[in-house]
């Protein structure tokens, strides 16, 4: 993982204020809805034009995508909740 492109965890964790972390939180969560709402394009764009490939390519990497934020969001809930350092 390049310098620019931390982890969420790795982010909250050097944000030092509560109004930082959940600043963070928030971006990465509008980061993941662009991205959510991008791949659903590719997916209504798929069916258009009745391509099968192009669908499985999409719904591959909408789960992937779905499974990697849904796998952190316990972990920034709980670095926002003060539950863990």
């Amino acid at each position: 993982m390049s310098r620019n492109q931390r982890s969420i965890s790795q982010r909250l964790d050097k944000a030092k204020s509560t109004e930082v972390k959940q600043e963070v939180a928030l971006d990465w969560a509008a980061a993941w809805a662009k991205e959510q709402k991008w791949l659903i394009g590719l997916l209504e764009q798929a069916v258009k034009r009745d391509d099968y490939d192009m669908l499985c390519i999409a719904t591959g990497k909408l789960k992937a995508v779905t499974n990697k934020k849904l796998g952190a969001l316990p972990k920034v809930i709980n670095k926002l909740s003060g539950g863990e350092k």
